[in-house]
């Protein structure tokens, strides 16, 4: 839905993990929606100069998630300065200030502002960003997190050609409700994925990402109901292993769960400096305790990834997620 703002720019607005976003810059990668904004869920993001420095800041950092960001923080803003792409000035959980670079294009800048730049947003609010893709089963949804390079993506993307539908990829925000149950909400409608993955599930072709990386975005069906979270009904950490064998899944508890929790919060070091740690150990322990977290520990290499997505429907079988 289009509208013009009281400066007189049009604004269209999105949703994206149950917040509306009002945008004057067009976001592509979301799916445009028409119902009446939240009071406490709308989310400004708008063009306009944003400092090079903080007025008060209490933290300084340098940071290195492909591309080194440097920034400051205090306790309700943090500015983001992306070399070449653009400073990003997030106030409040509420609002977006984007000033971008000259060389950057708008495709850059996007990529940043849903990615690294929502999640920092996410951590205002209180909500618990993971990294990791998640997939829509009977009931709700699980979670797959890991280090970079694990495979989480590429597994997202295997399963969506078997028919799974995905609903985010690379951050999923998950959210605490009144009821305690644990709910992800739907994220950007498309799949990252390196080069040698997208040639050997035969996605080559697709846009290719271009700043900083050599990954190929692949755009995935959108749910039916893509502005409703789901239920999160388990977790699964991958695990490579560097030589062949079966695939493994073995359950996570205790101190151990949390740990692996706490290393797959989205942009955990940027969360640090915000002053969020005790609140996502807080967090991390209640959800561990809420939710079944399994290790599925696979080999490296494409050849066996079939076998290994078996071993995972199987699981899910056992567990009554599929039928």
């Amino acid at each position: 839905m289009k509208e013009v703002n009281s400066q007189g720019v049009e604004t269209a607005t999105y949703k994206l993990a149950g917040l509306w976003i009002v945008s004057d810059l067009p976001l592509s990668l979301l799916t445009p929606c028409q119902d009446k904004v939240q009071p406490g869920h709308q989310i400004i993001v708008r063009r306009a100069r944003v400092p090079d420095s903080l007025l008060h800041w209490k933290a300084k950092f340098f940071v290195a998630y492909g591309v080194g960001i440097s920034g400051q923080c205090n306790e309700t803003e943090m500015l983001l300065n992306i070399s070449g792409v653009a400073r990003y000035l997030i106030r409040n959980g509420k609002e977006v200030l984007v000033d971008q670079a000259s060389t950057a294009t708008l495709s850059h800048v996007c990529a940043f502002l849903l990615g690294t730049v929502f999640g920092v947003l996410c951590h205002q609010r209180g909500m618990t960003p993971l990294h990791g893709s998640a997939i829509d089963v009977p009931g709700g949804c699980v979670v797959f997190v890991g280090d970079s390079g694990a495979g989480k993506s590429t597994l997202a993307a295997a399963l969506s050609a078997r028919g799974h539908q995905v609903i985010a990829d690379d951050l999923s925000c998950l959210q605490l409700v009144a009821d305690g149950n644990v709910m992800c909400w739907p994220g950007v409608g498309r799949i990252r994925l390196w080069e040698d993955a997208a040639a050997a599930l035969g996605f080559i072709g697709t846009e290719r990402e271009s700043h900083g990386f050599n990954k190929y975005l692949v755009p995935v069906p959108q749910p039916e109901s893509l502005f409703v979270s789901r239920r999160l009904q388990r977790i699964y950490h991958l695990n490579r292993v560097p030589f062949r064998r079966t695939a493994t899944v073995s359950q996570v508890r205790g101190a151990a769960a949390i740990e692996l929790l706490m290393k797959n919060v989205y942009r955990l070091s940027l969360a640090e400096y915000m002053g969020r740690k005790p609140a996502l150990v807080a967090i991390c322990a209640a959800l561990a305790g809420q939710i079944p977290i399994f290790q599925l520990s696979q080999s490296i290499g494409f050849d066996t990834l079939r076998e290994n997505i078996k071993i995972l429907e199987d699981h899910w079988r056992r567990l009554a997620l599929i039928i």
